[in-house]
């Protein structure tokens, strides 16, 4: 496919200018479909060895270049080299597209890599800035399989905080009693809990609940856990229904009892924090950090450990980040949380169970942390005191994938206000389906239209929410989520269900043709020739994807291939075509079948057969 045809251009090219292969390869782009299929600006850094004019370079090595089995041409334009791939060419990468299982050169070569996300509090259902986290997370993850990583999915459970005391002391001492789904009922009750908390009494009965959590495994530290396990798995009911898994529970009070002592003192080993003598921080553990990132900062000096003894959430999170990263001897025990609708099971990490076990959890050559990008400073923080520790390859490593808010044309939300209630991620899912329901005009049956329904909000809702650069804010409308126009879902999946409906009308009396060997005696049009070209460009697309954690790139893919894809249907039949004419077109259409497959897969997205 895509980096067959890169590696044959780069080996021809450094055979006629003596340049190394690699520095070809690295000249190499993509340019618009006008100028050809892959084009080469080597002329640039051969003319300043060789003193020469660079198209004048060009126009000479141009001439060189000879017609094989993979390019058809290569054309000067200027100082560059346009290479055109020969039709033949570009139906095999079709019909590669079909077994491909990995993205082009292999990424992760088996390595390791940590993905944590969503990590929502343990006291309320997501709303839809947690469900952008726990996308971007899933499809990241995604990516980063289909790269050869051996992908470990991490979800951190904060189950010390205030928040928890508060909903704890909201389940022993209101009325209230749970119904319906927990998550949901929690949340509402948090919010009642919130505003009691602002009588002296109550908030003395809430730290003095805190403190209990916090220092110990008794009755209290007990029942908290057992309310907040509850609440995760209400909150994972809605994981599911996004398709989404785990492979890992990592709680905040396991972390505190099993591997925060052995990474603190590993810290204070380091040289890397001093003990402050004097001053606001006399008495605190502090990282004193210098350098480019933190030069705008007034005061760019991080507490780990205050001066009671307690530790920030940074403090925690390096010693998080050293152990994710398999650099502490000591770790958890896990028991099994539950097992998940993919077959798989979660496990938690667990200090109260005595049938709990160590497993291989954490261990990781690169980390993902999808955080917010308000948890910029933090995240550098805790690369810079890696590598103040003398772990340059974990510092570097150390991904931190944030994000912008999220929100409806209402605004934003708040977990304390309870501005999310009426707009938690389950309830967009039940009005997407709704309104997908309502759309479907074909005479399916109940169960089917229910089915198209969810697989179509589904998509619909994941596709929006990953369309969208991390960097850049999302306010979600229906209108353009449901389109069947373009730069959504259900344009791509109709497109794809388009493609099996032809596949299916064909039957089994024409089989998938062999790979090309020669030219088949067929020219293609030029829809058929930029439908194998995206189709081709599959494997760069999801490779690019991985390497930047960009699920956006490869929703932006998608729609290309769509698009280019409908273009094809309108302009070739298949039916009543024979010899080269129909190998040619059946090609391509089980190519972009393939893609298109594989492109939804990897944001998450059902491959549905008929809308």
């Amino acid at each position: 496919m895509y980096f067959n045809a890169l590696n044959h251009v780069s080996t021809i090219l450094s055979a006629a200018t003596g340049l190394p292969q690699d520095e070809i390869a690295s000249s190499i782009t993509v340019p618009k479909a006008a100028f050809g299929d892959l084009s080469s600006s080597v002329c640039f850094s051969l003319a300043k060895a060789q003193k020469k004019n660079p198209a004048q370079l060009a126009a000479e090595i141009s001439k060189s270049i000879k017609q094989d089995s993979v390019i058809k041409s290569c054309l000067p334009a200027g100082p560059y080299l346009n290479f055109t791939l020969t039709d033949s060419f570009v139906l095999n990468s079709c019909l590669g597209a079909i077994s491909m299982g990995k993205a082009g050169p292999d990424l992760g070569k088996g390595k390791k890599a940590l993905v944590e996300f969503p990590s929502v509090n343990p006291n309320k259902p997501w709303h839809i800035g947690h469900l952008r986290n726990a996308l971007l997370g899933d499809s990241v993850a995604r990516l980063l399989e289909f790269a050869n990583y051996k992908v470990e999915r991490e979800d951190y459970i904060d189950d010390l905080g205030l928040q928890v005391a508060q909903s704890l002391w909201g389940v022993l001492n209101l009325p209230d009693k749970p119904e319906g789904k927990f998550d949901q009922w929690l949340g509402m009750q948090y919010v009642e809990v919130a505003k009691r908390f602002e009588a002296k009494e109550n908030e003395e009965g809430v730290r003095k609940l805190l403190h209990e959590i916090e220092h110990g495994n008794g009755e209290t530290a007990k029942k908290s856990r057992e309310i907040v396990e509850r609440c995760v798995r209400a909150q994972y009911q809605t994981s599911y229904a996004y398709g989404i898994c785990h492979d890992v529970l990592v709680f905040e009070s396991d972390i505190v009892r099993n591997v925060f002592a052995e990474g603190l003192e590993k810290i204070k080993a380091s040289g890397a924090v001093v003990q402050e003598t004097e001053g606001k921080n006399k008495g605190c553990l502090v990282a004193k950090l210098a350098g480019a990132q933190f030069d705008n900062m007034e005061s760019p000096d991080k507490v780990l450990i205050r001066s009671d003894g307690t530790a920030t959430y940074t403090g925690k999170d390096v010693v998080f980040q050293l152990w994710k990263f398999g650099k502490l001897s000591g770790g958890f025990k896990y028991s099994e949380f539950e097992r998940q609708p993919d077959g798989r099971v979660a496990y938690k990490t667990d200090s109260f169970s005595a049938s709990s076990k160590p497993m291989g959890f954490g261990g990781a050559d690169i980390v993902v942390n999808v955080i917010g990008m308000e948890q910029a400073y933090p995240q550098m923080v805790i690369r810079s005191i890696l590598l103040k520790m003398g772990y340059a390859r974990e510092s570097e490593n150390s991904i931190h994938l944030s994000y912008e808010h999220a929100t409806l044309p209402e605004g934003r939300f708040s977990g304390r206000a309870g501005t999310w209630i009426g707009f938690s991620a389950d309830e967009l899912l039940a009005e997407g389906q709704k309104r997908a329901l309502a759309r479907i005009t074909k005479d399916f049956s109940d169960d089917k239209k229910r089915e198209i329904a969810n697989a179509v909000a589904l998509g619909a809702i994941r596709f929006a929410f990953l369309r969208v650069s991390p960097d850049k804010k999302i306010v979600f409308e229906w209108d353009k989520a449901l389109s069947m126009e373009g730069d959504s879902a259900p344009y791509i999946m109709y497109c794809l269900a388009r493609s099996k409906s032809i596949l299916a009308k064909i039957g089994p009396a024409v089989s998938m043709p062999e790979v090309f060997k020669y030219a088949p005696g067929y020219s293609l049009t030029p829809q058929e020739r930029e439908l194998g070209r995206n189709v081709m460009l599959f494997e760069m697309a999801a490779y690019n994807a991985a390497k930047g954690f960009r699920p956006h790139s490869m929703a932006d893919y998608a729609i290309d291939l769509a698009s280019s894809f409908n273009r094809f249907y309108a302009t070739s039949r298949i039916a009543g075509t024979t010899g080269g004419e129909l190998e040619a077109r059946l090609a391509l259409l089980l190519g972009s079948k393939a893609a298109l497959e594989k492109s939804l897969g990897l944001l998450g997205i059902p491959a549905i057969d008929e809308m």
